[in-house]
């Protein structure tokens, strides 16, 4: 059986009930499957057919999923792209994908996009979907890209199925609740989250995926919200809001996906949000990788856990195996998969349970001195002012590192956070400059897009520069 199989037959399955609520309005499992069917109907207009391959440029989840599923109905397979993306980005997408057709709902400079509707006619449904072919493509999934050029991993039918099966059947085991779901699909975390969902007819609350803190706070109150998975510097802001007691005591899973999260946020997530807070770590190459929750994190918190069922973490220096307490790269293996580095640093401890030290791209040097960008954003982080952080390293005359932080937060704080590196870190593992934004560029996985942020400091600097 397919993916594109068995979400058509829950949608059938669930024709009455309501299954995704959006801006107000709730879809039933028929109206989901007619919207799906025009999409279908309308991407066969514009051209797209079996085998190609389509870039989807979303902006709102609920017509990203239709779109991508509208294109197994043709068997076209799908690539979801943040709308939010630079152009620059899209285009190199375009570039390395060459799709039969980009689709989106809004007009994107320089591309040639193909124009849905946020809501297709039924009446002008696609007839049936093409026969099943489990080696179909079903979509590509892209690595968060924050470093360097994403990295792209494609999914048939059948491997997809295999995933979706197996997370219904422990639906069956583990009745699941509602899912909120505020983050783009364009991450593959959030993809996969609306597909299982569908495919075990188990309702969705979307979000705009332009939406204000309090939008998001309101939507984890409901009663009716039982899961929800968000990036780090969400989980930050949330934890951060006043208030006593637990803030979501009727969550059942509330998942922390897109990169480790830092000690304090987490033990703020068990004793602030949930104590079902989970941090998950995982690769688009691997999937779960690791998962810590609840007890275990407060009592290793600089800890992502032991690995999942089924993965092999090894620590190595080189083609050196590193011994449990030493930091080096981490190496993972599962399904007998070819090994899988996700670009971390990281060591074993003596009871098996994996810790994070930071990317392997975020060693800085300085006249000498070699030290760790996550050191000098964690001591920015540490000022309640700073909502994000990020740090940038450029090359300076004598072959270092000009090292540039980046903080999401008042320029009105400047010479408390100046004062707080004084404070905090030595004279060599300083900026050279701080730089203030109202928001940091984010990648869809929610990560700061650090490609993105580099670009925006050569710009600004190479202005100024043009200025004097």
């Amino acid at each position: 059986m397919t993916a594109l199989a068995l979400v058509v037959a829950a949608l059938k399955g669930a024709e009455k009930a309501p299954l995704v609520e959006y801006r107000g309005r709730s879809f039933t499992g028929a109206e989901l499957l007619g919207r799906i069917r025009a999409r279908a109907g309308d991407l066969r207009a514009a051209g797209l057919r079996d085998g190609d391959n389509a870039l989807i440029v979303e902006n709102d989840n609920l017509s990203a999923i239709e779109q991508l599923i509208a294109c197994w109905w043709l068997g076209a397979s799908g690539c979801l792209v943040d709308f939010r993306s630079a152009p620059a980005r899209i285009a190199e997408w375009v570039a390395r994908l060459a799709p039969g057709l980009v689709i989106g709902l809004r007009p994107l400079q320089g591309t040639g996009i193909h124009l849905q509707t946020r809501n297709p006619d039924p009446d002008s449904a696609f007839a049936d979907p093409l026969p099943d072919n489990p080696d179909r493509i079903a979509l590509s999934w892209s690595s968060s890209g924050s470093t360097g050029m994403p990295s792209l991993h494609a999914r048939s039918q059948q491997v997809l199925a295999t995933a979706l099966r197996r997370h219904i059947a422990e639906s069956q085991a583990e009745p699941w609740g509602t899912m909120l779901s505020p983050v783009s699909v364009a991450y593959s975390a959030s993809c996969h989250r609306w597909l299982r969902n569908l495919a075990a007819a188990k309702p969705i609350v979307a979000l705009d995926l332009i939406h204000r803190i309090d939008e998001l706070d309101a939507a984890l109150r409901r009663e009716d919200v039982k899961e929800c998975a968000l990036p780090p510097a969400m989980i930050r802001r949330l934890a951060a809001m006043p208030g006593d007691g637990i803030r979501y005591p009727q969550l059942d899973r509330l998942v922390s996906v897109g990169g480790p999260a830092l000690p304090a946020d987490k033990v703020a997530a068990v004793t602030r949000l949930s104590p079902n807070y989970t941090m998950t770590y995982s690769c688009v190459g691997i999937g779960l990788i690791a998962r810590i929750a609840g007890a275990d994190i407060l009592a290793r918190p600089t800890s992502c856990g032991r690995p999942a069922s089924g993965v092999t973490v090894e620590i190595r220096d080189g083609d050196r195996p590193c011994l449990p307490g030493q930091t080096g790269e981490i190496v993972v293996t599962a399904d007998q998969r070819d090994a899988a580095r996700p670009g971390d640093l990281g060591w074993l401890d003596a009871e098996g349970y994996l810790h994070v030290a930071g990317r392997v791209q975020g060693l800085l040097c300085r006249n000498g001195v070699n030290f760790r960008a996550e050191g000098l954003a964690a001591a920015a982080l540490a000022l309640p002012a700073v909502e994000d952080a990020a740090v940038i390293a450029l090359p300076d005359a004598d072959g270092g590192d000009e090292v540039h932080l980046v903080v999401q937060g008042p320029d009105a704080c400047a010479a408390l956070l100046a004062e707080s590196m004084r404070t905090a870190l030595p004279a060599a593992e300083r900026p050279d400059r701080i730089h203030f934004r109202d928001r940091l560029p984010l990648s869809a996985a929610g990560k700061v897009d650090l490609r993105a942020l580099a670009q925006e400091i050569r710009t600004a600097i190479a202005a100024a520069g043009h200025a004097t």
